[in-house]
């Protein structure tokens, strides 16, 4: 954590901003990801012990950084990280650290404001979050804001409470950012990724074999979603 920048505000919403985080916001994020809590079990973090010294480590190893969600007045009610996984790429987590505040819309400010500040101040193309299939909240505000696209389902990735659970991998890319926020085209999402004139004839090989082989009926991480399969 840098000392001189912990307090200070990255971004300012209608309910909430979120600020670098100070010593202060470390113990309240211990106390929300100890285990057995129930932001715990939906991060996925419910076996792992969370110290202050171990963010503080994965800060400095990793690069990981903090930021608090705040209301207006000051109050700390969650948390924001993200970290550098690829050239202008980075993956993002959070939670709101109180179960009683989280359908206030306090989550998805905060992330809205976590997606601005890494496009719009730190330049980043693309950004992707994991979610478990366990979190019944974080899904029911994905699916129903539509900010990033599905990409992929991972299988039987977390065990919590003694059971497995699937990943589900989000992402959004820079294109969809400016669709989405700066010209606030909501009603044309883009849901093709890249303009094809952005495609190489390598890229454009690649993507005609996997099509060809999706349109061959194999079974894949999505199959178990499909209405068919639900239904």
């Amino acid at each position: 954590m840098d000392t001189e920048e912990a307090g200070q505000e990255i971004r300012s919403g209608r309910i909430v901003r979120i600020t670098h985080s100070t010593d202060a916001d470390y113990e309240l994020f211990v106390q929300w990801l100890n285990p057995g809590g129930r932001v715990a079990a939906l991060t996925g973090d419910a076996g792992e012990q969370v110290t202050i010294a171990a963010l503080r480590r994965e800060v400095e190893v990793n690069g990981s950084r903090y930021c608090t969600i705040r209301t207006l007045a000051g109050r700390p009610v969650g948390m924001v990280k993200f970290f550098r996984i690829g050239p202008e790429a980075y993956e993002i987590s959070g939670a709101i650290g109180e179960d009683g505040l989280w359908t206030r819309g306090f989550g998805a400010e905060g992330f809205g404001l976590l997606i601005e500040h890494l496009f719009a101040d730190l330049g980043a193309h693309r950004l992707q979050f994991r979610v478990g299939s366990h979190n019944r909240a974080m899904l029911d505000m994905v699916i129903r804001l539509r900010f990033f696209m599905l990409e992929g389902i991972l299988r039987d990735r977390q065990l919590v409470n003694g059971e497995r659970h699937d990943l589900l991998v989000w992402a959004m890319l820079r294109n969809e950012y400016e669709a989405l926020f700066v010209r606030g085209e909501w009603e044309s999402r883009p849901t093709a990724g890249p303009d094809s004139s952005e495609k190489s004839p390598e890229r454009q090989l690649v993507r005609e074999m996997l099509a060809n082989y999706l349109r061959s009926g194999v079974h894949t991480s999505l199959t178990a979603y499909q209405p068919e399969t639900v239904g």
